[in-house]
């Protein structure tokens, strides 16, 4: 059988993927410190059925379901998403994956010992039903926990750029229809959807300029994308960046971002 061409739309979309693949493999080493502590306060070793709202590519799911003798399920509105994460957990035994909407879930009500959800409340139009239904869905006594939604209104960046500062605090990602304020609203979300509810931030530590350069560098196709669509000239990057990594040379750089996790307690 022969294969069609593929299409210069395709392999776009292709290409994108894969960056977007890339990303969400960068965020989970760079915050995996910060989750796996809040899955052992939710009780996730010892829990018997877990859900894990907009897995995407399996890597996040992977750390649960290696913490955890219980049976793990992830759910993601992205049918590519799923096939990639299927890949990934082949060979995790304990992981169900099925395509789905957090703002619809396809399960009864409390079937769920814990309920966890990790940079996904930011990207959704509908937060508020997302946590509704991921408290709909969890046990009397259950968890939900949202393991990580930033807050870029909160960014702090030291020596500072006028021009690019507002970009990376919040403008990209509300170009791409994302809230960067989401992390504020944790608490005022959990309580709505009548949880008891503990907000906290997750990152206390701040890194040093070697580990911003090592991050900075292994996505700065990502920087660069970011600057190019907001529409600074090649020329302004270049002068951005040569500061930028400067500045980290010299060990003075500072950068510090806000990253929220709620937990709630359902009555």
């Amino acid at each position: 059988m022969v294969r069609p061409p593929v299409t210069k739309f395709q392999r776009e979309y292709n290409d994108q993927f894969n960056e977007f693949l890339k990303k969400l493999e960068l965020q989970a080493i760079e915050t995996a410190e910060e989750r796996i502590p809040l899955y052992l306060r939710c009780g996730i070793k010892d829990a018997e059925h877990i859900l894990d709202v907009g897995c995407g590519s399996g890597i996040v799911t992977r750390e649960i379901a290696l913490l955890t003798r219980g049976k793990v399920t992830g759910i993601d509105n992205s049918s590519d998403m799923i096939k990639v994460a299927k890949k990934f957990l082949k060979n995790i035994h304990n992981v169900t994956l099925q395509v789905g909407n957090g703002e619809n879930l396809p399960f009864d009500d409390d079937q769920f010992d814990v309920t966890t959800c990790n940079l996904v409340l930011m990207w959704s139009h509908l937060p508020q039903l997302i946590v509704k239904e991921m408290a709909r869905v969890t046990k009397s006594g259950g968890i939900v926990l949202a393991s990580l939604e930033p807050d870029y209104g909160g960014k702090l960046h030291y020596p500072e750029n006028q021009k690019v500062d507002p970009i990376f605090a919040g403008k990209a990602i509300r170009d791409k229809g994302g809230d960067p304020h989401i992390g504020r609203k944790l608490r005022c979300l959990f309580v709505k959807a009548g949880l008891d509810t503990e907000v906290g931030i997750g990152n206390n530590r701040i890194w040093s300029c070697e580990e911003d350069k090592s991050y900075y560098l292994h996505a700065r196709d990502f920087y660069v994308k970011a600057l190019e669509n907001a529409g600074l000239s090649q020329k302004e990057i270049d002068e951005w960046e040569f500061s930028y990594l400067k500045s980290l040379d010299e060990g003075i750089q500072l950068n510090f971002f806000p990253q929220f996790y709620a937990i709630g307690k359902k009555p």
